[in-house]
């Protein structure tokens, strides 16, 4: 296969994520927020097409950490994209189908170094994530405190 022939799976991805130009612009984007703008369903059924990524990858007996990273990446696009408008403008941007399929690739020619470079994105993940519980926590603290506050 020559270098900048697109496999199957690229093309797929790029059809969900990056098919179309906004004329005048570098912005790109699919199908995927397309769908996304039927209301209460679409970013289900776009996350539900985005599956096809993960099933490949488990088909080709991809490590957990590998499945983890394209189910965090399809989550996230799920999640934020069901945000009215902001969603949108999300999926525009994290294009989760090119990125599980930029991974489905790497794990073709370096599983080693993808399964080692995804648990390294999970742990990233995860500090993060409780980061974030943690400011959740002392913000309620100091917002009871305040209250509190007012109330003595």
């Amino acid at each position: 296969m020559k270098k900048n022939q697109q496999t199957p799976t690229k093309e797929f991805a790029k059809l969900l994520d990056s098919k179309f130009r906004i004329p005048g612009t570098n912005i790109r984007f699919g199908i995927d927020p397309i769908v996304g703008l039927i209301p209460g369903a679409g970013d289900v059924l776009a996350g539900g097409i985005s599956l096809y990524f993960l099933i490949k990858a488990a088909l080709q007996q991809a490590k957990a950490s590998v499945l983890t990273r394209m189910f965090i990446n399809i989550l996230l696009d799920v999640l934020i994209g069901s945000i009215p408008v902001l969603g949108e403008a999300f999926d525009v941007y994290w294009k989760a189908n090119l990125r599980n399929a930029h991974i489905l690739d790497e794990l073709q020619k370096n599983p080693d170094k993808t399964t080692t470079e995804s648990r390294l994105w999970i742990w990233f993940v995860v500090v993060q994530f409780i980061a974030i519980l943690i400011g959740i926590i002392l913000f309620i603290g100091w917002l009871i405190a305040e209250i509190v506050g007012l109330l003595l």
